[in-house]
């Protein structure tokens, strides 16, 4: 059975300026929530047209957060970011379809801040 990964953060390798990243990841960092599911995080990328994949930098237990590398492709280069992913554990149940309630829900925005992004 597949472990459930939720995010607790997103950053940048350092050395790696903000205004480097392609607008497509930047719009895609803009989508992320805490609590957002791995598979949440593949979908959204691959509506932005990039590929995602995540890789541990160290062995994470269940219920501990750990840093994994995330390498997106958007065909033309690769773009590297560090994401902080807490390990809940297995799903129980097998091929159980996900309820509508247990999916994380995006935060609601503040309508007067959507010019900043």
């Amino acid at each position: 059975m597949a472990d459930i990964y939720l995010l607790a953060g997103l950053t940048l390798p350092q050395g790696v300026a903000h205004e480097s990243l392609p607008g497509t990841v930047t719009r895609f960092m803009a989508d992320c929530w805490p609590g957002m599911s791995r598979a949440q995080m593949i979908g959204r990328a691959k509506l932005r047209g990039l590929r995602l994949s995540f890789r541990a930098t160290a062995p994470c237990p269940s219920g501990e957060t750990g840093v994994f590398e995330l390498r997106f492709h958007d065909g033309a280069g690769e773009c590297l970011m560090l994401a902080r992913l807490q390990r809940v554990g297995s799903r129980k149940g097998g091929n159980r379809r996900t309820r509508r309630t247990d999916v994380s829900r995006p935060p609601a925005r503040d309508p007067r801040q959507t010019p900043l992004f």
